[in-house]
């Protein structure tokens, strides 16, 4: 019982942290397409590609495996979804639930996945 809390908040704080790396990426991606991305918001911005892929990647096979009962196949948490995406089964709801509630609101496209 003194185990599961830990695990729990481990897994929120990776949760949160790995949806925070996204938006921040997301927004330096539209800087970018809309040519305000500066020398010194590029400087800092790109310093967190690296981590929000390490993030990602963590993401996707630790809490992606709990949400969707399989070991990945991608290497990043989107593309796991996406394959999942137009399934009807339980797995399809979790990639649809992750896609428009967290990720698709957020791309400036207005759709991440699939």
């Amino acid at each position: 019982m003194t185990m599961i809390l830990p695990a729990i908040l481990w897994l929120y704080a990776l949760t949160l942290g790995t949806w925070l790396f996204y938006l921040a990426i997301m927004r330096l991606r539209q800087a970018r397409e809309d040519g305000k991305l500066t020398g010194t918001s590029k400087f800092f911005g790109y310093q967190l590609l690296i981590p929000g892929l390490v993030l990602d990647t963590l993401f996707n096979w630790i809490v992606g495996t709990i949400c969707f009962a399989e070991i990945p196949k991608e290497f990043l948490f989107t593309a796991r979804c996406e394959r999942w995406l137009n399934s009807d089964t339980w797995r399809g709801s979790v990639a649809r639930f992750f896609c428009r509630q967290l990720l698709d609101p957020f791309d400036m496209g207005g759709r991440h996945c699939g």
